[in-house]
């Protein structure tokens, strides 16, 4: 089945990715007010006791400077909770976090396409304080950070709105780094952003390992369709082929469909060489997927 983000979020694999800062203490920090966050702001939160809080005060920055979060939705806090008069507990906010900050949204506000793979995302949800909460505030702000495997946040100068089709969109995209041994790349790989040196890229579509797909053959058929969908085009281009990623977790193996250009195809500018077997960048069309 095509792999999705929202799919991915529901898995083992993604719960620290995906794990808000709401899980910290109960505890309003001084700072700017809660209450009127806005689509689009940027954030840069430096301590553990500010990605812990329940309410995240750092005033806004501009997003073209160093930040470690950049709001993608408002919402509100829906009924029963938002007619508390005192800001309810904790536990009752983190348990709004995956319903109202939610991984379609996200998608949406980066411009991914549903071939899109992405890596290295976290989501955070952030209560208005206790002062701007009984002053009537009720939004709840769903903040994007860019993280490290462990789930640290990474400073990032990049505008997260609409990345997916713009020029940095490698930083988001999802890339296997493949060992090379005696001429042959082995079939799992490593995941890194694409900006990094790999050896395929994902675009979004994974299996399990059946006895239908046994072969390499039956497995590129497989993925043949969604490689097309990928680069927008009606047949394969030269100079780029498709090289599935099978990934064991827990017993299961699982075909990740991934495109790659041939070793041959060093002199394109784009994306660039960096050593053999390896390349820097991403396959994908400039502007993104072709919306059909």
């Amino acid at each position: 089945m095509p792999r999705s983000l929202a799919k991915w979020a529901r898995s083992g694999a993604a719960a620290l990715l995906l794990a808000g800062v709401l899980s910290g203490c109960n505890q309003t920090l001084p700072g700017a007010p809660t209450g009127n966050p806005a689509v689009g702001e940027c954030h840069l939160i430096v301590s553990p006791e500010q990605f812990d809080a329940v309410s995240e005060p750092s005033p806004p920055v501009a997003c073209g400077e160093a930040h470690t979060a950049q709001t993608y939705k408002v919402t509100q806090v829906p009924a029963p909770l938002s007619g508390q008069g005192t800001r309810p507990g904790q536990q009752e906010l983190k348990a709004l976090t995956a319903r109202l900050c939610d991984v379609a949204s996200l998608r949406k506000y980066l411009a991914a396409g549903e071939r899109d793979g992405t890596t290295g995302l976290a989501i955070a949800a952030y209560a208005p304080s206790r002062d701007d909460w009984e002053r009537g505030a009720r939004a709840m702000r769903c903040d994007v950070l860019l993280a490290t495997n462990d789930g640290t946040p990474r400073t990032t100068t990049l505008d997260f709105k609409g990345m997916l089709t713009g020029p940095d969109s490698a930083a988001l995209r999802l890339c296997y780094r493949q060992e090379l041994a005696d001429g042959q790349l082995s079939d799992d790989g490593v995941d890194v952003p694409c900006t990094e040196p790999h050896t395929a890229e994902d675009i979004s579509a994974w299996f399990n390992l059946e006895s239908s797909v046994a072969t390499p053959a039956a497995r590129n058929a497989r993925c043949l369709p969604y490689a097309l969908q990928f680069l927008g085009v009606d047949a394969l281009p030269a100079g780029i082929t498709l090289r599935p990623i099978i990934r064991t977790v827990n017993g299961a193996r699982t075909v990740r469909c991934a495109v790659a250009p041939f070793r041959s195809s060093a002199a394109q500018s784009s994306p660039t060489q960096s050593s053999p077997g390896t390349i820097t960048g991403t396959l994908a069309p400039a502007g993104g997927q072709k919306r059909g």
